[in-house]
């Protein structure tokens, strides 16, 4: 039961996983399911984004969550500045390309929301851990 122990302190893999996860459903949905390969490409942009700010917000708050919970929460408040910044110019580049914005939105948003929920569950579980497991 080590090998457990070990996952209890630092909950970061399963939650990457988890992350990586979301991430290729999201990759095979928006490959396969739009039918005009323009908002194909549109929604595989979005999703692309979502995990690329979701991967940076994961690696960040694990690097915050080991100073203590009000680094943590800077940390929010950075990569919402981030994703806000992505979804602009993501936007901008599907507009100024001619392409459907919707399929990008529902691209990073679909990821976005479970990659959110994933980094909260993180944020708790390493927070738990640090505060002794009954917290």
């Amino acid at each position: 039961m080590t090998g457990q122990d070990g996952e209890e302190k630092d909950p970061f893999k399963s939650h990457a996983g988890l992350a990586a996860g979301v991430m290729v459903v999201g990759v095979a949905v928006a490959g396969l399911f739009p039918t005009v390969v323009e908002d194909r490409v549109s929604a595989l942009w979005g999703v692309g984004l979502a995990a690329v700010t979701g991967v940076v917000a994961l690696v960040l708050k694990r690097r915050a969550m080991r100073q203590d919970l009000k680094a943590a929460l800077k940390v929010v408040g950075v990569v919402f500045g981030l994703r806000m910044v992505a979804v602009v110019a993501g936007l901008l580049g599907m507009v100024s390309r001619g392409m459907q914005p919707v399929p990008f939105v529902a691209g990073f948003f679909g990821v976005y929301f479970a990659l959110q929920w994933i980094e909260v569950s993180y944020v708790m579980a390493a927070s738990k851990g640090a505060a002794g497991g009954d917290e």
